[in-house]
């Protein structure tokens, strides 16, 4: 029911977090048979279907039996041994066979200046020590983005040297991961946006569950994407067309991606959108997540990885630019875009 439905909890950890004494004496106090086996088991002792790791069967608790593909992260940033650095916003731990897993800890996974700090020491640590990095958060959704309010607050106070600082260490984090010596492999799922995506996009592959809503979303708040978002779209649009290829068509179509704020409703349909592509798939199983991620990075470490190379970006120029901004313009005489100054 989970898998096939989508529920988050299965209908006996539905019992017991409804409290399996409490609605058991309910359901006899208004007529409902409740089956012999559950009484056995709360006269028993045993007051919950499942505890963790293990649920209860035929008197006793039983351990759940676990697939080698399933890396629960929950448990493993717990246990002190596997930690190697953290700070208030996330957490680097070892995932054994020489790959590094970083977990985001902050609320909603957003990312603030501590986030980027520990993503920035863990490249480092992973270049000295380790084969390759996973990102591969817990909760909810892989993240929401940048923490708005702390921006928000800094805005306010007119401390736009400081949103200054903030933008240029997003953007040297993001390329800090493309440029990483050692694979960078991003396991996204559920919503990841803004700035969720902008630490995808420039990683060595995506392993993005099917779930995955992925987009640029700042136009929607009135921001324009700062963390490197726009580079890598673009980028990953052109990296594999021909020498001579007109390149306005392209540029208009990520632009508007952009300006319009698409996001994907599934993996599928983010790869359509150009969030991901030939180096990236997409996992059915969520379960597996962390551990095609982690896969992914020995595969690639084992073939002799090599970052990509720095070279120019082609731009569509000022022609380019003056095309971009009639579209905007259009945009937003038909109301698709917030007023423009």
């Amino acid at each position: 029911m989970k898998w096939g439905f989508g529920w988050d909890l299965g209908p006996f950890e539905v019992w017991d977090a409804l409290g399996v004494r409490k609605s058991v004496e309910k359901m006899e106090a208004d007529g409902e048979t409740v089956p012999t086996w559950v009484k056995d088991m709360l006269e028993s002792g045993y007051e919950s279907f499942y505890k963790a790791g293990a649920f209860y069967h035929n008197g006793t608790y039983v351990d759940i039996p676990k697939s080698e593909k399933e890396i629960d992260i929950s448990v493993h940033i717990k246990n002190e041994t596997n930690v190697i650095k953290k700070n208030a916003g996330a957490v680097l731990t070892d995932l054994g066979d020489g790959i590094a897993g970083l977990t985001f800890t902050s609320p909603n996974n957003s990312i603030g200046l501590d986030v980027i700090q520990m993503v920035e020491k863990s490249i480092d640590e992973v270049e000295k020590n380790y084969n390759g990095l996973v990102i591969s958060n817990k909760g909810k959704n892989f993240c929401v983005g940048a923490n708005l309010m702390m921006m928000l607050m800094e805005a306010q106070d007119f401390a736009f040297d400081e949103l200054d600082l903030v933008i240029r260490k997003f953007q040297q984090m993001t390329a800090k991961i493309r440029y990483s010596s050692k694979p960078v492999v991003t396991a996204p799922f559920q919503m990841s946006l803004g700035g969720g995506a902008e630490i995808c996009m420039p990683s060595a592959s995506i392993q993005a569950s099917a779930e995955t809503y992925m987009g640029l979303v700042e136009v929607g708040v009135g921001l324009i994407p700062g963390g490197g978002g726009n580079k890598e779209l673009y980028l990953r649009e052109i990296e594999n067309v021909p020498k001579g290829t007109e390149l306005q068509p392209i540029a208009n179509k990520v632009f508007e991606r952009i300006a319009m704020a698409k996001v994907g409703t599934s993996a599928q349909e983010s790869a359509e959108n150009g969030y991901l592509g030939e180096r990236d798939d997409i996992i059915a199983n969520h379960r597996h997540l962390t551990w095609s991620a982690k896969r992914k990075a020995m595969e690639l470490s084992e073939k002799g990885y090599a970052p990509p190379v720095r070279k120019p970006i082609p731009v569509v120029g000022e022609t380019g630019y003056a095309t971009m901004l009639l579209g905007a313009k259009a945009l937003n005489c038909r109301g698709k875009l917030a007023t423009m100054t």
